[in-house]
């Protein structure tokens, strides 16, 4: 006999479960850690700036109850990287949920894109990402507990946008990454699976907000608004819980329809 869904509700909850959400100070990512700590699972955030991370973490606690560790670093250099999950594990003894949020983007046109911009650029966004995920992943794998990888892509891993080259190059990279690792982690009870964030209202994109770009991207989205942070918390959770124990490899679109609309329907 199949098992019941009566209880589904309880496949949601992230309770007793440890989760490491970089670039969690801010925005998405802070946005992210308050849903999974809302739903139970205690945390580790990561960041830059300490003073931030540390206001974060005692809000968090504060609103939920849950322990959550701040620690600062640079998810782009590799020694940061060793002593960020250490750290997890010499705290709690092991990572059942990864949040690969941090990122950076430079814009600029690709005839004039800088080398040292492309590096820094692809750096953070994929190579740290995949090497933080290699080291989650190793201790995951060796406790034989299972895990979530939650990787945070964009818009830009499936269309064009001008500007950014080395951020969809990033972006696009590690969609890839995510289904490759998906297809290899399988065996060991680890789902790995991606959260591609429209427009969203947050401080980095607040350019875009008050000029002419605003317009484009209003025409484009059906549901008629910018998303707000708390709006990708739901894909969080979801992608982080025993519910979504058979869904790996996929990327789940949160974009007020974003892809599937066109100028066309808006009636403009």
């Amino acid at each position: 006999m199949s098992e019941s869904a009566f209880g589904m509700i309880d496949r949601f909850r992230l309770d007793g479960k440890v989760s490491l959400v970089t670039g969690a100070s801010r925005g998405l990512g802070l946005a992210i850690a308050e849903g999974l700590a809302g739903a139970g699972s205690d945390l580790v955030i990561n960041g830059r700036n300490r003073t931030t991370l540390d206001e974060v973490a005692e809000s968090i606690r504060r609103g939920t109850g849950r322990k959550v560790l701040p620690v600062e670093g640079d998810v782009g250099d590799s020694d940061s990287v060793a002593r960020l999950v250490s750290k997890v594990l010499s705290e709690w003894g092991r990572i059942d949920i990864l949040v690969n949020n941090a990122g950076i983007n430079v814009r600029a046109d690709s005839a004039t894109y800088r080398v040292e911009d492309w590096d820094r650029v692809t750096g953070v966004n994929l190579k740290a990402a995949f090497f933080l995920t290699q080291a989650c992943g190793r201790a995951m794998i060796e406790r034989s507990r299972g895990g979530k990888v939650i990787n945070i892509l964009s818009l830009a891993s499936s269309i064009g946008l001008p500007a950014i080259a080395a951020y969809a190059a990033a972006k696009g990279g590690l969609m890839q990454v995510t289904k490759t690792l998906a297809v290899e982690w399988a065996p060991y009870h680890i789902q790995v699976n991606g959260i591609g964030p429209g427009f969203f209202r947050t401080s980095l994109t607040e350019p875009v907000q008050k000029d002419h770009r605003n317009n484009w991207v209003m025409r484009r989205i059906p549901a008629k608004r910018w998303g707000e942070p708390i709006d990708l918390a739901g894909a969080a959770i979801y992608l982080a819980s025993p519910a979504s124990d058979y869904v790996t490899g996929q990327v789940l679109y949160v974009d007020g329809g974003f892809l599937c609309g066109s100028d066309w329907r808006t009636g403009d």
